[in-house]
């Protein structure tokens, strides 16, 4: 999303943190996908369709990034080397 006046990219807030619109939905992708999970290679397919092709180590630098932005909130995404899933951090 554009704002109409200056056309900078608007924020949009996952879990109470303002991000890109690209990480947002990435972030919202990983959500979705619940307890089974979501691979790299799903998430270019289901973003970057209509793109220039990126490697599952752009999906893994944009995870580390909202996972820089999620540090203050008790959520993290994480991965078991296959898929990424959202999970709540252990106290």
């Amino acid at each position: 999303m554009r704002c109409p006046h200056c056309h900078q990219n608007i924020a949009i807030e996952r879990l109470g943190v303002p991000m890109p619109p690209l990480k947002a939905t990435i972030f919202d992708r990983i959500k979705s996908a619940g307890d089974l999970g979501i691979t790299s290679m799903e998430i270019i397919f289901d973003l970057y369709h209509e793109r220039r092709a990126v490697q599952p180590t752009t999906i893994k630098a944009h995870v580390n990034q909202i996972n820089e932005l999620l540090v203050a909130t008790d959520w993290h995404i994480h991965s078991d080397r296959r898929r990424w899933f959202l999970s709540r951090r252990c106290l």
